[in-house]
C-alpha cells in the first residue's frame, strides 16, 4: 500500500513483513520512496541485530528509504512485562537508500527527527539498478 504526502510516496509495512523483500519492492514499484514499518519486534538472543540486517537489506532491496519505527523496550526503563505479547527491542532507525543509517537508536524509548531528501532516489537508482533489473524466479 502506499500513499502521498506533499510528493512524496510512501509504502507501509508492519513488523513481521520487514522479512519479506518483495513487499518493499512492489511499493518501490509502486512510485514508493519511503518505506515505513513499525513494529514490536519480539525480544531474545540476537533479535536488535536481526532488525538492524533487516531493515538495513529492505532499503538495499527497494532502493527507498525506511524509516524503522521499533517499539521501545519497557525494560529499558525499569517497566517489567506483563504477560506474553511482544514488547519490542527498540532500534528505530532512518535508513537510507544506499543500507546507510541515518540515524540509529537504541533500545529505550526516544525520539528522533531526521530530514531526507527523497530526490535522491532518482541518482540512486540510476547507480543500483535493482529494481529494473529484478526478474521472477
Amino acid at each position: 500500500m502506499t500513499f502521498e504526502v506533499n510528493g512524496t510516496t510512501f509504502g507501509l509495512a508492519t513488523c513481521y513483513d520487514v522479512r519479506f523483500p518483495a513487499l518493499f519492492t512492489a511499493n518501490a514499484k509502486a512510485g514508493a520512496q519511503v518505506n515505513i514499518v513499525c513494529a514490536s519486534w519480539g525480544a531474545g538472543e540476537g533479535k536488535a541485530d536481526q532488525w538492524d540486517l533487516l531493515v538495513r537489506a529492505r532499503a538495499l532491496d527497494s532502493t527507498t528509504f525506511v524509516v524503522a519505527c521499533g517499539q521501545g523496550d519497557p525494560a529499558s526503563v525499569g517497566i517489567a512485562s506483563a504477560g506474553k505479547a511482544p514488547t519490542g527491542v527498540g532500534h528505530s532507525a532512518v535508513i537510507s537508500p544506499l543500507g546507510a543509517a541515518l540515524v540509529a537508536l537504541g533500545g529505550e524509548p526516544e525520539l528522533a527527527v531526521v530530514d531526507i531528501d527523497p530526490a535522491v532516489i532518482a541518482e540512486v537508482r540510476r547507480q543500483l539498478p535493482v529494481l529494473a533489473n529484478a526478474r521472477t524466479f
